[in-house]
């Protein structure tokens, strides 16, 4: 499913209980945020990793940050979705709890009202909804 989506490592290899996927060279994104400020190019990053779960067909729209990697082209890539498929989430609630623990959640939350003020109700709210989406793109 995530295979042509630059948003999560490439599957190589996968049996009855193993998988071999792209190895991610990079850093943890907390691990990041405490060396660096949120710019407005990770906040985007945030905000297309999230829209690339809702578009592949996760029922689990939310991530830890540890599982979010910055790589050395400063691209986001997000690793560990075996829970993508089973549990129903749609609120980003795990990744604002990152951001809120690192100090960046309101300046994250501002970036997302000034530039995609059609999701900022819905992440703000943590408004559960029958929808996929909150917002029609």
């Amino acid at each position: 499913m995530a295979q042509t989506d630059i948003h999560f490592p490439k599957l190589y290899y996968s049996g009855e209980k193993y998988i071999v996927r792209e190895c991610i060279n990079g850093i943890e994104l907390n691990e990041y945020l405490l060396r660096h400020p949120l710019t407005p190019s990770i906040s985007a990053g945030i905000i297309d990793i999230y829209e690339a779960m809702m578009k592949i067909g996760y029922k689990r729209l939310d991530s830890a940050i540890f599982h979010i990697f910055v790589t050395s082209q400063g691209n986001l890539k997000l690793i560990d979705t075996a829970k993508a498929l089973k549990k129903k989430v749609n609120c980003p609630r795990l990744i604002l709890s990152g951001l809120k623990k690192l100090g960046y959640k309101k300046e994250f939350l501002n970036f997302v009202k000034n530039t995609r003020p059609d999701i900022y109700g819905y992440m703000k709210n943590k408004r559960e909804s029958g929808d996929r989406y909150a917002y029609k793109r």
